[in-house]
């Protein structure tokens, strides 16, 4: 629970700041052009900013996520270096070991060619494929926002 939290702090501003960058993006001739049409700022952010920056926002929280998956050193430290599974294994708040603390704290005592350091480089093409992946949904997420539609963020 407690390294949840800090993977939660650690990511927020990655992702405020995508996230307030694709919102400022947003060109001004269309909340001017709400505007003239008699629409309350509060009408413009929910009509025009928000569908517009839709995509961004998300990507920002695609991106936040593959960071977070990432984050060795915060887990390490606070997720409590535990080797086993939580029984039962829905119960989020059992110290846990994860994946990345798996390759951080063994990579030294394996031995260059046995099994676990083939599993261990196993864990880590493992990982890379989940992030390659996040990241790859996050650029089609933000491909398929309003700049493919004939506006230029």
């Amino acid at each position: 629970m407690t390294a949840s939290l800090i993977l939660a702090i650690m990511v927020l501003p990655t992702i405020v700041g995508v996230s307030g960058e694709t919102i400022s993006a947003v060109p001004r001739d269309y909340k001017e052009a709400a505007l003239a049409l008699g629409a309350s700022k509060w009408q413009i952010i929910r009509n025009v900013v928000l569908p517009l920056s839709k995509s961004g926002m998300l990507a920002s929280v695609m991106l936040g996520f593959g960071r977070a998956i990432g984050e060795t050193v915060a887990v390490l430290m606070v997720a409590g270096n535990v080797a086993m599974v939580p029984t039962p294994p829905w119960n989020y708040l059992a110290p846990v070991y994860p994946v990345t603390a798996v390759i951080a704290m063994q990579m030294g005592e394996a031995a260059v060619g046995s099994l676990e350091y083939s599993a261990l480089f196993g864990l880590g093409s493992i990982l890379f494929i989940i992030t390659f992946v996040v990241n790859t949904i996050a650029d089609v997420i933000v491909r398929r926002g309003p700049a493919t539609r004939g506006v230029q963020l």
